[in-house]
């Protein structure tokens, strides 16, 4: 059982999408639970991610979202960050490694390792598009996530 929990902590770490089917018997019960995880780390390079500040009032935004500093002026909010909203390529600062909620007031932000092309997003006036090559080359450096 040790080995089981073991390999099934090692798989949620590395990322990617996992379903988990968790049976347990209590006294005759049988409960079952699924257990969708999807993150945009990919595990083929190590990865950082740290959590920020949202902002108060936003969209549910997928994993893949490349995300910016807020900025005050031309100083950047320590801790904070938002999904970036055009194809612009300044500030980019990672990659939103788990969906989050509507106005969900924290996100962990993948700022090194790698990930699937296919995810990163931008959020655009009618929802997310698709990163463009300058983002995804941003993305490489100097941010350092690798796709």
């Amino acid at each position: 059982m040790k080995k089981l929990l073991q390999f099934l902590l090692v798989s949620m770490i590395g990322g990617g999408f996992l379903n988990l089917l968790f049976t347990s018997i209590v006294q005759g019960v049988t409960t079952e639970a699924e257990i969708d995880i999807n993150t945009a780390a990919d595990g083929r390079h190590p990865h950082f991610i740290t959590t920020y500040t949202l902002p108060d009032v936003h969209p549910a935004w997928p994993e893949g979202t490349i995300m910016v500093a807020v900025m005050d002026e031309n100083t950047p909010v320590p801790g904070s960050a938002t999904a970036l909203t055009s194809t612009a390529t300044s500030n980019i600062i990672g990659v939103l490694q788990r969906r989050v909620a509507e106005n969900e007031t924290s996100g962990n932000v993948m700022i090194h390792g790698s990930c699937p092309a296919e995810i990163l997003k931008y959020i655009g006036a009618s929802g997310p598009v698709d990163a463009t090559p300058g983002q995804i080359a941003v993305l490489r450096n100097p941010v350092g996530i690798y796709v």
